[in-house]
């Protein structure tokens, strides 16, 4: 059975006025104490699997789990067991007649299965009432309580929205509701997620990179967009949850930010796909990319850059690091607005089509925006050493979401084809991406050479070197402009 849910942190000074308003619509309680079952090293886990034994009151209930197709979708199968005796043992049998599920659970565990044992546990008092909002039927639940290992524990408060029956649109539209009233922010880790990581003693899961995408070549090109920005979103949306819960690391904020980018590309490159987009995305977007703040930058310069001016005799450099400010990206990633856009957003990918222009010919809606972009990339070709600077780095990020734009389409042609177009693209952005960077170091270096004088010699090596880099980016530019398109 595939399940749809979001799910929100709440914070605890909100819970009391969550807990009235439900009981005023004469909500139920019921106490769920949960076990949960992995191998020592974590197989179910890392196929994004679970499975447990919970006791709800005093029925005993058996789960299996799977990540579905997004972040909104689940593969859960429940197996009532009744009121026990005694606290059932984990049965694997209980799954011999679902194909589905022992597939999955074979696949995850091959001969491991023996090695199964309890991991953690959580002890949760949810307070649940289904609500009516046109024609659908939605589920809130308040979870209060707690996720536990024999020597840590950590506190659960949040709220589900699970779609009993109706439109996701409907579900999307009535959990923002909630947003300003009580201050929830979109977290999409389950507890099996956060059990693991305390079992486990971290603090975030790895970072999330971009997933490949396959298109059905028979949808609209408006079915397309919306499979683009579900696949953006479900590299941003575990990364966000990390930001937000102020424990992400570089690489989650990295990630982030290139969810962002890609998400960007297709709302403007392919803003002619649906007459759904709200325009405003885009820049709102913009605004989310630029908070998430620019310290890639300086590491860009840190690893790339000055390893190499100090092949060149530079005394060695030191770059003071800049701290970034997660308790600021913590409160931007939980801010109502922020909320909002990414129901929004989801709203748009997982609504029916409903258009009043309907957008057929796919792949025709594809060579008017690929060839579109390919121009801008090429248009300056002839001249790129003329153009004043800020226009030159204007085509390098033209080169990049002319990347993401081709990727995101790519299933729906050649492999081949689609590779050579690619690696025959790289040039461009590798030459352009250096040049970039020498711009942003001497902004870095010019920074702190008067603290640090060490750092003159720097300044005048990437000074020196901008030339020779456009020389090159102009090259790559005009060998590109000769290159053959697939689409």
């Amino acid at each position: 059975m595939v399940e749809v849910e979001l799910k929100f942190q709440l914070p605890e000074s909100k819970k009391k006025t969550v807990q009235q308003y439900l009981k005023k619509h004469k909500a139920k309680n019921i106490h769920l104490q949960a076990k949960y079952y992995d191998t020592p090293d974590r197989l179910l886990a890392k196929n994004g699997m679970a499975l447990r034994l919970r006791k709800e009151d005093d029925q005993w209930v058996q789960t299996f789990k799977a990540a579905g197709q997004s972040h909104l979708h689940r593969v859960e199968e429940e197996t009532h067991l009744g009121v026990c005796d005694q606290e059932p043992d984990l049965n694997l049998e209980l799954y011999q007649d679902n194909k589905v599920v022992t597939d999955l659970i074979n696949a995850a565990l091959g001969t491991q299965a023996e090695k199964l044992s309890l991991q953690f546990e959580t002890d949760v008092q949810r307070t649940y009432h289904v609500f009516e909002a046109d024609n659908t039927a939605i589920e809130v639940c308040l979870d209060d309580g707690v996720v536990k290992t024999a020597d840590a524990q950590s506190v659960i408060c949040e709220v589900e929205f699970e779609l009993k029956q109706g439109a996701v649109k409907t579900l999307i539209q009535f959990a923002q509701q909630w947003i300003n009233r009580y201050s929830l922010w979109l977290d999409v880790r389950s507890k099996a997620e956060r059990g693991n990581l305390l079992a486990l003693g971290q603090a975030a899961s790895p970072a999330v990179h971009a997933k490949t995408l396959t298109l059905n070549k028979d949808i609209t090109a408006e079915q397309a967009l919306k499979k683009i920005v579900e696949n953006c979103l479900g590299q941003f949306l575990p990364n966000m949850a990390v930001i937000a819960d102020g424990v992400a690391e570089a690489e989650h904020i990295h990630q982030a930010r290139v969810s962002l980018r890609r998400l960007r590309s297709a709302l403007k490159h392919f803003a002619g796909w649906s007459s759904e987009l709200n325009p405003v995305w885009e820049e709102q977007i913009a605004e989310l990319f630029r908070k998430l703040g620019d310290t890639r930058d300086e590491d860009a310069i840190r690893t790339e850059v000055l390893p190499i001016i100090q092949q060149h005799g530079s005394p060695e450099l030191l770059l003071p690091v800049s701290a970034q400010p997660s308790k600021e990206l913590s409160t931007i990633f939980t801010s109502a607005d922020t909320i909002k856009l990414l129901l929004d957003l989801l709203a748009f990918a997982y609504s029916e089509e409903d258009s009043e222009r309907k957008t057929g010919a796919l792949k025709k809606h594809i060579k008017k925006s690929l060839d579109k972009i390919h121009h801008k990339v090429i248009n300056n070709a002839e001249h790129f050493s003329e153009l004043e600077v800020n226009e030159q780095h204007k085509i390098r990020k033209q080169a990049k979401q002319l990347r993401y734009c081709v990727e995101f389409i790519s299933s729906l042609y050649p492999n081949k084809k689609v590779q050579q177009y690619l690696k025959q693209l790289q040039p461009v952005q590798n030459t352009l991406g250096q040049y970039n960077d020498l711009f942003i170091a001497e902004g870095i270096f010019n920074n702190v050479v008067e603290q640090d004088p060490s750092f003159w010699f720097a300044l005048g090596w990437v000074k020196a070197k901008q030339p020779q880099l456009q020389k090159r980016s102009a090259k790559a530019l005009q060998a590109f402009s000769e290159v053959e398109t697939f689409w």
